[in-house]
Parts: C-alpha cells; sequence; structure tokens
C-alpha cells in the first residue's frame, strides 16, 4: 500500500534532509526507509558479466553486514545490486523515477514486487506519473542523499550513475569505485572517480572499514568450509576462464575428478562455469582470497 511520508516526519530519512534540496514528501511502499545505515551501489544499464557478478557479491556482503542497500532498479547493475541484498535476506530501497503504480522497467515485475516486500519502493512522483526521462537524473540525488557512501560499478563517464557520484560527492558522502579492465568501456567512469580521489572499492570490507562500520554477518552467512581436494582446485583456478584440461592439469587431477569437484564448487557459489567447458573462481570468491 502507497503512503505520503513528509519530509518532518519521523519516517522520513534523517540523511535526506542534510541535502540542499530534498523532497517535501515521498511516496513509499514497503518498510519505512530510515531503517539504519544505507549504501547505495549504482551502475551500467549495459553491466558486463563481471560488473554483474560485482554488483552482486558487493551487495549481498553490505546487506549481511546489516546495510540497507539502494539502487534504482534499472536494468544491469542496479538489478544486480538489488537481487544481491535479497539473496542473503538483506534489506535494500528501490528510488524510482515515476509513480510508484508504475513497475519502470516492466520486466522486473518480479523484483519489484519483493523488494515492496521485503524492503521498500519510494518516489517523489505522485502515483500515475511516467517514467520520464528527466525524471532519473533528478531521482538520483535522493539515491546519493539517501546514503552514507556510493559504490560505483561500471559506467560511462556522462551516465547516470556518474550523475550520482558528483552528487554524493557535492552532499559530503563517501564515493567508491570498482576498478575494472582498463580497455573496457564500462571501466572508465570508476577509472576516472578513481584519479579524482574516489576511494578503490576491492571488497565490502574495505567499504565497510572506510565508512567506519564493523561487519557483523548474521549466522549462516560464512563462507562453506572446503574440503581439501575442493582447496587444491580452487588455489588452481583463476580470475579468467580456462579450459578444464587447463585446470586439471595445473592442479595434477583427473578430468573426471576435476568435474565432479567443480560441480559441487559451482553449487557452493565458489565457480562460476562458463560455455564451452570453461571455469573461474567466482567474483566473491576470487576477491576475497
Amino acid at each position: 500500500m502507497i503512503r505520503s511520508i513528509w519530509k518532518n516526519d519521523l519516517a522520513y530519512p534523517a540523511l535526506l534532509r542534510e541535502i540542499p534540496d530534498p523532497p517535501e514528501r515521498l511516496y513509499v511502499e514497503g518498510k519505512d526507509p530510515d531503517q539504519g545505515p544505507v549504501i547505495a551501489v549504482v551502475g551500467s544499464r549495459r553491466g558486463s558479466r563481471y560488473g554483474l557478478q560485482v554488483a552482486h557479491w558487493l551487495a549481498a556482503e553490505l546487506a549481511s553486514s546489516g546495510l540497507t542497500v539502494v539502487s534504482g532498479l534499472a536494468r544491469g547493475i542496479d538489478a544486480a545490486a538489488h537481487r544481491g541484498a535479497l539473496s542473503v535476506g538483506g534489506s535494500t530501497i528501490a528510488v524510482m523515477g515515476c509513480g510508484l503504480d508504475i513497475c519502470y522497467p516492466a520486466g522486473h515485475r518480479s523484483l519489484f514486487n519483493q523488494i515492496a516486500e521485503q524492503g521498500c519502493l519510494i518516489s517523489e512522483h505522485r502515483a500515475g506519473t511516467p517514467p520520464l526521462a528527466h525524471h532519473f537524473p533528478v531521482r538520483n540525488r535522493i539515491i546519493a542523499g539517501i546514503s552514507l557512501g556510493v559504490v560505483i560499478v561500471e559506467g560511462v563517464p556522462n551516465g547516470g550513475a556518474m550523475i550520482t557520484a558528483r552528487l554524493a560527492m557535492e552532499f559530503g558522502r563517501e564515493v567508491f569505485a570498482v576498478p575494472g579492465a582498463v580497455h573496457s568501456t564500462g571501466s572508465l567512469g570508476p577509472h576516472l572517480l578513481i584519479r579524482d580521489g574516489a576511494r578503490l572499492a576491492g571488497c565490502a570490507a574495505q567499504i565497510l572499514e572506510d565508512l567506519g562500520i564493523s561487519s557483523v554477518s548474521p549466522p549462516g552467512q560464512e563462507r562453506p568450509a572446503l574440503h581439501p581436494d575442493e582447496q587444491r582446485l580452487m588455489e588452481g583456478l583463476q580470475a579468467e576462464p580456462e579450459l578444464l584440461d587447463v585446470i586439471a592439469r595445473r592442479v595434477r587431477m583427473p578430468p573426471s575428478t576435476a568435474t565432479a569437484i567443480l560441480i559441487k564448487l559451482e553449487m557452493k557459489s565458489m565457480v562460476t562455469r562458463y560455455p564451452g567447458g570453461r571455469y573461474s573462481r567466482s567474483v566473491g570468491a576470487a576477491l576475497t582470497r
């Protein structure tokens, strides 16, 4: 059920009141948006496989540590961040550029409904307001304003994620950028931010430390224990996908044995399988070794 929260209400996000032009009224569905520390994870609508994996993993780790993950429900990085937070039973906020009776993009209806149940949807636009193009740069000030910090995972220099990062800097928020391949278009925005003083985001623990927040993972979120053969194979995997035969030779293991172990590791989200019989360490496993 959609309800209104005015700027002077206790449920109105305290940090959002501090920005130069906070919305006088927010329309909300789900939980109240002022539910403790909030971190934004945003990025390109055309996220790469790497970017989508990183966004999901970072959001899951941050949500597991008690932060609420806010993003914009857009395709690509935003959706991956919401899904990452939800995957660990965490809370997430979607800031919409339209009325809350409209799911945009339409293909995110299932995610939209899940966020309404487990987190919250917010907008400064009344019901029936369509998702007009000029609404989205303006809504980015809410994403930046409601957050302690903003994490940028892929984006082009003139894209929406960079608008959010610039607003965060203006509001005195911490800005974090995930590095990527130097030849990737999606790395241009984060690399510019790092050059200009943004904090490099290598893992969730670094982000939490820079924000001065202790990581308190709830029970059940610890990384699964590995059998010695699983550990041996993990140590032989690379961040880039490789053929099974190459991996098996490196760890001196029969391909049939390696295949069976890789399947188990994939079920533990430690390994990612690619077409053509190629495997790599998953992003989370790769970045936390």
